[in-house]
């Protein structure tokens, strides 16, 4: 699902994100991506979906080298990611409905089959009351499972997430990390970068720790910190 091989991001102004870094995610995994702010974490998931590309190294997502994909086929491989980020980035002048639709809209899908679609996620994420709602009308949780809902509306074959409960309280960042535990479930592979050590210690999952844009630690059923006396 992903590989990343001795890959090293390195921008203009000489800032080094990433270095050497070695990463395998097999199909239907959950991983949380952990580790101080500048870490690296945005950075490598912005290579998964190929925002930026490496400076070194190999970055293979799903079967694709996204670092020698030519510009007419990134599109093909985002439809196959989804991504929800920190602030929600909602459409503030269209309802519900229409911002999970928008992206099924893009790519020409029959209205019968949007309508079904937005319906599912409604439904998975627990809003299937609030389609014709405003973003303004809703909660800052509500906005994030919208986005949430947006990400999947497309079933992708992996989730990228980045910090999606920053801007959340505490309930609400723990429904959310249920909502992607249950979409895990159903097959799809997430990657959630967190700084929510309470929410990573309660799930379990697998953990990568990131310093210095480098991985330090790699364990399954994991926290978020190293444990002593295991």
């Amino acid at each position: 699902m992903i590989s990343m091989r001795r890959v090293t991001k390195e921008y203009p102004n000489s800032v080094i994100a990433l270095q050497d870094v070695d990463l395998e995610i097999g199909k239907g995994e959950f991983v949380f991506l952990v580790g101080p702010s500048g870490a690296g974490k945005t950075t490598l998931l912005r290579l998964l979906f190929r925002e930026e590309v490496p400076t070194s190294g190999s970055v293979i997502v799903n079967g694709h080298d996204v670092g020698r994909m030519r510009p007419r086929q990134i599109p093909f491989l985002r439809r196959q990611i989804g991504v929800v980020f920190q602030d929600f980035r909602l459409l503030p002048q269209r309802n519900v409905h229409e911002n999970i639709a928008f992206a099924l809209r893009v790519i020409e899908a029959h209205p019968r089959e949007i309508k079904r679609r937005v319906a599912q996620v409604l439904e998975l994420v627990g809003l299937s009351d609030r389609g014709h709602a405003l973003p303004a009308q809703l909660s800052g949780g509500e906005q994030q499972r919208v986005a949430l809902a947006r990400a999947m509306v497309g079933r992708p074959v992996m989730l990228l997430a980045d910090e999606p409960t920053g801007n959340l309280d505490p309930q609400n960042a723990e429904d959310m990390v249920r909502i992607m535990l249950e979409i895990n479930r159903l097959g799809t592979t997430v990657v959630m970068a967190t700084h929510a050590a309470h929410l990573v210690n309660r799930a379990r999952q697998r953990v990568v720790a990131m310093e210095g844009g480098m991985i330090q630690r790699d364990e399954l059923a994991a926290s978020y910190h190293v444990e002593v006396n295991r």
